[in-house]
């Protein structure tokens, strides 16, 4: 009954699978289903776990098969050490793809070199990328910095017809990198024509000495103009667990036309002390995609999940009021109110309107790090953004506000309990929530108040259930 089966239903069929061993099994079935289905087989491609020798053996492969590179269109791959057994090596099959991928200032019997003897894949993963034309998606894991694949594509970018061509999607992953990287080694390779979106992780700029630390500190972000500026046609920037004094100034400023600025920080691991976001210094290169960007997110990424600890920076971000096309904004409440931190004046905010803050085009607006002391003035200023004179978000459909331990402390017997009876909210946040929701309700806005320490406990509840 099989072999009878139409080929857009067979293929239909294998997009189901999960493994490329499922596919391959329905492939040797039958004769005909193996052209059919092996170059499904190649579509993507993850080697984060793999060994060495199963990217030297990918090599050989499509080297030979150049009709399965060209269905590849997704690759994963973990580069670093790796251990060396089962490497393949045919100099008469792996030369000509070392030629057609170096350029002719390479060392070529340096090249040829690290490939039979080192250790690390990173020159096995440059002949694997120089094979694939049609790759659209790219992730590269990293443990430990080695050059040869970023300073390869940086190499290419600006090479017309080169490899990479279609690419759209590059994800960096560091882990176990000292201080990250830092956002000098991807610039160059946004200048590749096809790129659209970059996703880092551990991004970090900012050195580690005393003169570093000084440069960055008297670093002016009004003034400063990149020395390349709007020369990529990247649209989309997520850095995670990211950070930089400078507000990734370079970064901001090499999209022709940002469409959407996502950073979750963290603190700068090369630094002893909490360093804070430096959020005043994003506002000034992110102002030049006033009319194109579209979603923006400054953050912590610490109020992504519930924490027993969590600390907050303050200082002011800067006005979006000039952003005419900026749809979703997220934010620390902290750098939006700019409240005081006194203890004589813990309610007082900085007097600016959310009018004079907020663009007219916002639809959704997700605010992180609700404490005590933020809830009297948030509650006046929506007020004043909503029932004002001039209301300055017409557009305005979505309102999130989020934080931690707005619920009474439980005893330790309602704390160990399985499952977890939920706290009870503490009486200004029911205050809180009482003024704002109506509020909302009225101009037609959908208000929602999560408590992260609350939805942890109903978490771990559905784990018990379970």
């Amino acid at each position: 009954m099989l072999p009878t089966l139409p080929a857009e239903l067979l293929l239909s069929i294998a997009s189901y699978f999960d493994s490329h061993t499922d596919t391959l099994r329905l492939a040797s079935c039958c004769r005909a289903f193996y052209p059919l289905l092996l170059p499904k087989v190649f579509t993507s491609l993850d080697l984060i776990k793999h060994r060495n020798g199963h990217l030297s053996h990918l090599v050989h492969t499509l080297s030979s098969r150049p009709e399965l590179a060209q269905e590849v269109r997704t690759f994963r791959v973990s580069y670093g050490w790796r251990p060396t057994s089962g490497v393949r090596y045919e100099r008469q099959v792996i030369l000509p793809v070392l030629k057609s991928a170096l350029g002719p200032a390479d060392d070529l019997s340096a090249w040829d070199w690290e490939l039979q003897n080192r250790e690390k894949n990173d020159a096995w993963n440059v002949l694997l990328l120089g094979l694939l034309p049609n790759l659209e998606n790219l992730v590269l894991q990293i443990y430990e910095f080695s050059n040869h694949t970023l300073e390869w594509m940086a190499q290419i970018a600006d090479e017309e017809g080169s490899a990479l061509s279609k690419l759209r999607n590059l994800t960096v992953l560091c882990s176990e990198v000292d201080g990250g990287l830092s956002s000098s080694h991807f610039l160059p390779i946004l200048r590749l024509p096809s790129l659209r979106r970059f996703y880092g992780h551990v991004i970090c700029d900012g050195g580690t000495s005393d003169d570093d630390y000084a440069e960055d500190e008297a670093f002016n972000a009004a003034s400063y103009v990149p020395k390349n500026l709007r020369y990529s046609n990247i649209t989309h920037i997520h850095l995670k667990s990211s950070c930089s004094r400078r507000g990734f100034a370079d970064l901001i400023g090499a999209p022709k036309s940002l469409e959407s600025f996502i950073l979750e920080h963290s603190d700068n691991p090369n630094s002893a002390d909490q360093e804070g976001m430096y959020v005043s210094r994003y506002c000034p290169p992110l102002n030049r995609h006033q009319k194109t960007l579209r979603k923006l997110t400054l953050t912590d990424e610490c109020t992504n999940y519930y924490t027993a600890h969590q600390s907050h920076d303050y200082g002011y971000v800067g006005s979006f009021a000039g952003f005419s096309a900026l749809k979703e904004l997220r934010l620390q409440l902290s750098h939006l109110l700019d409240c005081d931190r006194g203890w004589s004046d813990r309610n007082k905010t900085s007097g600016r309107e959310f009018s004079d803050v907020l663009p007219l085009s916002l639809e959704r607006l997700i605010l992180d790090g609700l404490e005590t002391q933020h809830t009297t003035g948030l509650v006046e200023a929506f007020k004043d953004l909503f029932l004002g004179q001039k209301y300055g978000c017409p557009n305005l459909a979505y309102l999130e506000v989020k934080g931690n331990w707005m619920h009474t402390h439980q005893s330790t017997e309602e704390s160990n309990a399985k499952p977890r009876p939920l706290p009870a909210m503490l009486e200004q946040f029911a205050d809180f929530k009482a003024e704002l929701e109506p509020l909302c309700s009225a101009v037609g806005v959908s208000f929602h108040l999560r408590d992260l320490h609350i939805e942890y406990i109903i978490e771990q509840n559905r784990s018990y259930i379970l």
